[in-house]
């Protein structure tokens, strides 16, 4: 049996400033430096619509260590300037719902999108012991339910996998450019059968691309 590789790693985080913009100006600044020198495939920084924090990061990497690589240079890099206060390690690979999907890299790299939303989910420990042909069956609809909405017209989603490495399950990310037209497709996806097993999705990390 072929292992299964990894296709990225990811790490979504929040940060709060204690120097009035002093942060958002300094990581700004050391982006480029940080991201080269982590060897990361991608770094987002996003304002934050969130009350509790003012930031929020979107990493990738090939492999774990150049995110912890980054994590180490981006604490010491925030020194006496910011703290973190939400982070969310996940793996991304192939659903094994879809048979086709695009390079994640390439659709993270080619993006312009304006708002990221991103949480943790977790499932109920019922759901992972239906037969997979249930699931699926499940999970197709709830694919069709969002994709032929007629308000989802420009988002992208990307779920990624936690089990055994972080408090949650998945974290799932949308790129989207209108807030408006992602809740209305959520609210539709409120009354898809998959909703039955969700037992976790917040915090919601809502931001607005720098």
């Amino acid at each position: 049996m072929n292992e299964q590789k990894p296709e990225l790693y990811m790490l979504i985080f929040s940060l709060k400033e204690l120097r009035r913009n002093h942060m958002t100006q300094l990581l700004q600044d050391k982006k480029d430096t940080l991201s080269n020198e982590s060897g990361l495939t991608h770094f987002n920084i996003y304002h934050s619509l969130r009350g509790d924090c003012d930031l929020v990061g979107w990493v990738s990497a090939n492999d774990p260590t150049q995110i912890e690589h980054f994590l180490r240079s981006m604490k010491d890099l925030l020194e006496n300037n910011g703290e973190i206060v939400h982070s969310f390690m996940s793996i991304y690979q192939r659903s094994p719902y879809l048979k086709n999907s695009l390079k994640i890299e390439e659709q993270i790299l080619e993006s312009k999108r304006k708002f990221i939303i991103a949480y943790p989910m977790s499932k109920s420990n019922e759901w992972y012991l239906l037969p997979y042909e249930e699931r699926k069956r499940i999970m197709d609809e709830h694919i069709k339910v969002a994709i032929t909405d007629p308000n989802n017209k420009d988002i992208l989603s990307y779920t990624t996998y936690s089990f055994g490495i972080g408090d949650q399950e998945f974290v799932v990310i949308y790129e989207t450019d209108s807030l408006y037209l992602w809740m209305k497709v959520t609210e539709k996806l409120r009354e898809v059968e998959a909703r039955k097993w969700i037992i976790k999705e917040t915090p919601i990390l809502t931001g607005i691309r720098i």
